[in-house]
């Protein structure tokens, strides 16, 4: 979308439709920009709250005084301009690219669509948020102005609408807290995971760790290509005037599979036959042994934990913080057990 939007339409002309329906189906089922595709159910988000507050391990890419943490296409001086501290875009000056770059990110962006309404459809306070310079989501005064879905304020750009319209007035702040799980591949370039985007609007949910298709863009579908692990944020000049503020992002460690790992006490536990297991189940003082075919229960507090023996008379929890310790008298048998559960103390217990 980056190049082919300077050429989008403005208004919802016969020769678009003719164009857009032309296109194959997304994975979704549906068509790029299909206006048959339900718009958004509208949500009031409230009024604008004052700035968010900047974590401590964020980095600011704009801090409300200038463009220094920005640069234009070909690596020069960004061509937006500094007005009441917000960035706005200036027509003609050409997408802003963040000098940093970034991958798997949480992204906190302010917008606000101009005050004073012009155009309709796309063409009405139209921007965009680029992640990785390559998955667009949507920035468009969304408020009573129709477009279609796919291209609505917080839309994934092109594949996926967002879940409701949570647009705030033209003028008004919103903001976009974007968490971006980056595409990844395998040594020969094979896609391994998609990227992914969950997306709140002005503190609404919109997008749901929504699955990419490809990178976003107007009127077709991209397939993956691998690439570089990290690339510049990008912010889409559209023509129109729209600020951005409070623009601050974190860097996520990436994904990595989480191997199943044995509880702590299987790796000790020990086999008791099932004379034992039957000899130190029953009733005692404020608790009871359960045996349900062959392994144990403690049933305490309305909670029932499962045991594992690491001795013939000492058992931990196969899930949870604690043990419990059986004694027995000068014959063998057992007389009494001891509980300590971290959250509820020690229980002592006679065999009844």
């Amino acid at each position: 979308m980056r190049i082919l939007c300077a050429i989008c339409w403005i208004g919802m002309s016969t020769s678009f439709l003719t164009l857009g329906t032309a296109q194959a189906q997304l994975p979704s089922g549906w068509r790029a920009h299909d206006l048959n595709r339900p718009a958004p159910e509208v949500v009031d988000p409230g009024a604008s709250p004052a700035p968010a507050n900047v974590p401590s391990d964020a980095t600011v890419l704009f801090d409300g005084t200038n463009l220094d943490q920005w640069r234009d296409g070909n690596g020069n001086a960004a061509k937006w301009k500094v007005v009441e501290g917000a960035m706005e875009s200036v027509a003609g000056g050409g997408y802003v690219y963040s000098k940093e770059k970034f991958g798997d990110c949480q992204l906190h962006v302010e917008w606000a669509a101009p005050v004073n309404v012009q155009g309709d459809s796309q063409g009405r306070g139209n921007s965009g948020v680029y992640l990785m310079g390559d998955y667009e989501v949507q920035v468009l005064d969304s408020f009573d102005n129709k477009t279609y879905a796919d291209g609505s304020a917080g839309s994934i750009y092109g594949q996926y609408p967002p879940l409701v319209n949570a647009c705030r007035q033209p003028g008004q702040w919103q903001c976009f807290d974007i968490i971006f799980r980056q595409p990844r591949f395998d040594d020969s370039g094979k896609l391994l995971s998609a990227a992914r985007l969950t997306v709140l609007h002005n503190g609404v949910l919109i997008q749901d760790n929504s699955e990419v298709f490809g990178p976003t863009n107007w009127i077709q579908l991209d397939e993956y290509q691998p690439g570089v692990d990290e690339a510049p944020l990008g912010l889409q000049d559209h023509g129109n005037p729209v600020r951005y503020r409070n623009i601050w992002i974190r860097r996520l460690p990436p994904e990595r599979p989480r191997p199943v790992q044995p509880y702590a006490s299987e790796s000790k536990s020990i086999e008791l036959s099932d004379e034992k297991k039957r000899n130190l189940s029953g009733e005692y003082d404020g608790f009871s042994v359960e045996n349900r075919d062959s392994v144990l229960f403690l049933n305490h507090l309305s909670r029932t934990l499962e045991m594992l023996p690491v001795t013939e008379t000492r058992f931990e929890f196969r899930k949870s913080a604690g043990n419990i310790e059986f004694s027995t008298n000068e014959s063998g048998a057992i007389v009494s057990a001891k509980i300590f559960l971290d959250a509820a103390g020690e229980k002592n217990g006679t065999k009844k």
